[in-house]
């Protein structure tokens, strides 16, 4: 299997840009070997891959013009080089991070399954999804509480993933499950964002917890799993400009003023209209989408020949913004990605006021503070906070297995977007872990004696 990969990966350096897309396939085969591990959380592994995704897709994006590596930026090709060199250093630092955490068999991790009521844990998913997001939708705005009640809303994810281990070890309710996941995908497209995809994710994740060896079977599943997703959001490319002008009704703002209803109705309409000729000319585009490699190398461009490294400036900032939480500075301001981003990389992107927003990436904040070799201190650090959130969410040994192996993957998937910059991305993890580590403190001991069969439950919890 190793043989085939390596024969495999030196041989795509005939093609077009071929050294690059080796580096890639290189970068990814190292990844898995450092972060695959059976009966562990396949969340760093997922997020590092998906990360991947976004460089890889770069290459591959200037085949599909037919162009260079430089063609849109001179530091397109190191850009390339530097992601995938980050990200394995990244990997290579969760590694040592993890690596001497004890991991149960898989006989305790089935065992741990056996004490928890299916019917009960299905009741607190309804629970969760239904009213918790509602709470979050009524209360928005003010001034920083909603975003604790949208994280609240997360929690969903983690009985969604404790839902999906149980049907999947005692091998019933598995049609309840894909219902759910059907459910999850539509409702997720009635959405500006797109958060179908959130559902995908998440069920990737259960699948990977119970693969035990990487082996061609494996690999081959893996590949008909990406070609799937893979066509699933290049229809989307093609649909989603125009549905989504459908959804906000030519308001300048990322909201939905149509209903349910109408909304599929348009998704409808417009698959109706897809031919090959119109998979085929959105492909570059779904291409340019994916990857988030280009903004890096146009701040190589400019970083520092026409402005000068920060030394720390950026992230700097980055840390001490998450660290005023807007529920205690309510007049702090408006988070707006697109000025940085317009700043580093020169382009006249469309803002808040537009209702956009375009990313900087952190890989690009860590390169404007300390250039090639130094951006890579900041991402190990980023790699330790994560390490240092999986160690003390996955060590409340008195929880279930499974909820800890939920929470951990539910919080660190936040880091499967190299596009997202350091504010969002530190931002993020931070708000998730405090409330995840709260509910795993003082919420799931409660939740899982009242989850429990009868005569499974311990006064010491498991």
């Amino acid at each position: 299997m190793l043989a085939t990969y390596v024969v495999f990966t030196l041989s795509t350096i005939v093609f077009s840009n071929g050294i690059y897309i080796s580096a890639c396939l290189a970068a990814v085969g190292l990844i898995v070997a450092l972060l695959w591990k059976d009966c562990q959380p396949a969340v760093l592994l997922f997020s590092m891959v998906m990360q991947w995704v976004q460089v890889v897709a770069f290459p591959l994006w200037m085949n599909s013009e037919d162009r260079d590596i430089n063609w849109v930026s001179a530091h397109g090709g190191i850009a390339t080089l530097v992601g995938c060199l980050g990200l394995v250093i990244m990997a290579a630092t969760m590694k040592r991070g993890i690596k001497n955490i004890k991991l149960p068999s898989r006989e305790e991790f089935e065992r741990q399954a056996q004490l928890i009521n299916e019917r009960k844990l299905l009741v607190l998913y309804l629970f969760s999804t239904l009213f918790l997001g509602s709470i979050g939708l009524a209360l928005q705005g003010n001034a920083g509480f909603d975003q604790i009640l949208m994280t609240m809303a997360n929690f969903k994810w983690v009985f969604f993933l404790v839902y999906g281990y149980v049907a999947w070890i005692n091998k019933k309710n598995r049609t309840i499950l894909a219902l759910i996941v059907v459910f999850e995908f539509a409702s997720g497209l009635y959405s500006y964002f797109s958060s179908f995809k959130e559902v995908i994710f998440f069920t990737i994740l259960i699948a990977l917890t119970f693969v035990r060896k990487v082996t061609f079977k494996q690999v081959f599943y893996g590949f008909l799993t990406g070609a799937a997703l893979f066509f699933i959001l290049l229809t989307w490319t093609a649909i989603k400009g125009d549905y989504r002008k459908f959804l906000n009704q030519g308001k300048k703002a990322q909201v939905v003023e149509v209903s349910r209803s109408d909304a599929f109705s348009k998704i409808g309409e417009k698959l109706g209209t897809l031919s090959w000729d119109d998979y085929q000319r959105v492909t570059g585009a779904f291409l340019y989408r994916a990857q988030y490699v280009f903004h890096l190398g146009k701040t190589m461009d400019r970083v520092p020949a026409i402005m000068p490294h920060e030394y720390g400036a950026v992230w700097w900032d980055n840390v001490s913004y998450v660290l005023m939480p807007r529920l205690f500075w309510p007049d702090k301001p408006i988070y707006q990605a697109t000025i940085k981003a317009v700043k580093y990389t020169g382009i006249n992107y469309a803002g808040y006021a537009q209702g956009a927003s375009f990313s900087l990436g952190y890989f690009a904040d860590s390169y404007i503070d300390f250039g090639y070799f130094g951006m890579y201190l900041p991402l190990i650090l980023l790699a330790l906070y994560a390490v240092f959130i999986y160690r003390k969410l996955f060590a409340f040994k008195k929880i279930n297995l499974l909820f800890r192996f939920a929470t951990v993957n539910t919080v660190l998937l936040n880091m499967d977007t190299f596009e997202a910059d350091g504010l969002f991305v530190f931002g993020r993890l931070t708000l998730l872990f405090i409330v995840f580590w709260l509910l795993s403190k003082y919420g799931l001991g409660p939740i899982q004696k009242w989850l429990y069969k009868p005569d499974t439950y311990k006064k010491k919890w498991i």
